[in-house]
């Protein structure tokens, strides 16, 4: 806005900004301005801290909506990992075990079934894969 082509809007605005300067230089003036012009604030302040709660569970939903799908790839990954790993010739358990450092809890190792191993595996890439994509963001 040109001051030149409308000096009243420019001395209203500046007449404005320093009205709303005035009321809003502390929070119980401001507070009062509010209820003197007829405005609710303690409906205001539930209102407010309610959308701000909605905002935030909406971030937090799409934040964990990334993350299970980022999860699910990581997974598939492991997956294909511990397939391959499964079908190697030379694949030994206790071998891997002492390769990754886990530690197994259990007694009898030699009662697993292929598919207890597998997803053992499947869960043990899939935490590690994960970790590793959390300790180098792309």
């Amino acid at each position: 806005m040109n001051e030149k082509e409308n000096p009243n809007k420019a001395a209203f605005v500046r007449l404005y900004l320093k009205g709303v300067e005035n009321e809003s230089s502390s929070k119980d003036i401001a507070k009062a301005y509010l209820e003197s012009e007829g405005v609710n604030t303690n409906r205001l302040v539930v209102e407010g801290m309610q959308k701000i709660k909605k905002m935030q569970m909406l971030a937090e939903a799409a934040k964990t909506e990334k993350e299970m799908s980022s999860a699910e790839s990581v997974k598939a990954a492991a997956t294909a990992w511990v397939d391959q790993l499964l079908a190697g010739v030379d694949f030994s358990l206790p071998e891997l075990v002492k390769k990754e450092e886990l530690s197994m809890s259990f007694r009898n190792v030699d009662s697993l079934s292929q598919e207890d191993i597998r997803n053992i595996l499947i869960k043990h890439f899939t935490l590690k894969f994960m970790k590793g994509q959390n300790n180098n963001p792309t």
